[in-house]
């Protein structure tokens, strides 16, 4: 799940913008019903020529339960991700680590987030041997200005590459991609709809140590709940033959998802079920496809592989940052048929 997230926001900060800050955030959920739980997976990055980004803090949408008593030392999620490296004429390297929670009471002092906060992880990974740790400041939100659109602040404080150690980060170390899931943290909404999360990114300015707020932006990443597929099927005669008419519907928040590829499954039972046709769903978000049923009986069931990022109208709320650089609709991986359907020869 994690790789799949990485390599979906690799997709969309592929490019070399000169001169330019977009970051751009994107959110996963490997449960995509209503008040359900699961993973989380939050994705960040920006053009590999972007200027290095100084604090990215993601908020979760109001509606959002959100629980942060995991016990210290507890691993609660994996990390992938690719980072920048200045000193090795700027070359790119991919990483791989953990997110494991933190005693929160050894970060208060953090010029960046200070003071006592209610959770703190800690993104860990290894580079030419050298072992990086990241903490991310974790609040739940319940009053102030923030309130009105954010149920947690997820903060992240990145050191500058422009400058050496201790201030700046070893080897001109920045990030370019992450994405990090973390369980047991968040639970889905109960009710359905769009959810708006946001992420708020502050670059440095080029060659120093100073955060440039002149130049933040906003990024915005709907999750829409419910995303369901489901599978129907009647039986039809023809010359002799059984056919199954069989049709699947992929919706997101109660509407069709169009041009999104569904594969049917089929045989003998749900867990000997092998992909027997394909389609792309029509504006409906539904596709049908005829299968002659060889046996005594059939069960079918359908399948997706992916629904893929798509572009959004603009931020929400538009108040966050200074100017929105990017929204989208998130992505959805692995999604099976909530039913599956007997037919008879």
């Amino acid at each position: 799940m994690v790789v799949t997230a990485v390599a979906a926001v690799a997709l969309g900060f592929g490019s070399t913008a000169l001169a330019a800050y977009n970051p751009g955030l994107i959110v996963s959920g490997t449960s995509q019903a209503t008040g359900s739980a699961g993973r989380v997976v939050i994705g960040m990055g920006q053009g590999a020529n972007d200027d290095a980004t100084a604090i990215a803090t993601v908020y979760s949408p109001v509606g959002y339960g959100v629980r942060l008593t995991q016990t210290p030392g507890t691993r609660i999620g994996n990390l992938t991700g690719v980072v920048r490296v200045a000193s090795q004429g700027g070359a790119q390297f991919d990483v791989e680590g953990t997110v494991t929670a933190d005693t929160p009471a050894n970060h208060v002092s953090n010029t960046c987030a200070p003071g006592l906060h209610e959770a703190v992880w800690i993104l860990q990974f290894s580079l030419a041997g050298n072992t990086v740790r990241v903490p991310i400041y974790v609040d739940r939100v319940t009053s102030g200005p923030e309130a009105a659109y954010a149920s947690a602040r997820v903060r992240v404080c990145l050191p500058s590459p422009y400058v050496p150690p201790p201030q700046g980060a070893p080897a001109g170390v920045s990030l370019v991609i992450a994405a990090f899931d973390v369980r047991g943290v968040f639970t889905n909404p109960t009710r359905r709809g769009a959810y708006p999360w946001n992420g708020h990114f502050v670059p440095y300015t080029p060659g120093s140590a100073l955060p440039n707020t002149a130049n933040a932006a906003q990024s915005t990443s709907f999750v829409r709940l419910p995303t369901q597929l489901v599978v129907n099927a009647r039986r039809q005669r023809r010359g002799g033959r059984t056919f199954a008419v069989v049709t699947a519907c992929l919706r997101e928040a109660g509407a069709g998802i169009r041009g999104v590829r569904v594969n049917i499954l089929g045989g003998r039972t749900v867990g000997r079920a092998r992909r027997i046709a394909f389609g792309r769903t029509n504006a409906r978000g539904c596709v049908t496809r005829r299968i002659r049923v060889r046996i005594r009986a059939m069960v079918f069931l359908a399948a997706v592989t992916e629904v893929p990022e798509r572009q959004a109208a603009g931020c929400v709320p538009a108040t966050i940052g200074p100017r929105c650089s990017q929204a989208s609709i998130a992505p959805v991986f692995g999604l099976v048929s909530r039913n599956a359907v007997r037919i008879r020869r």
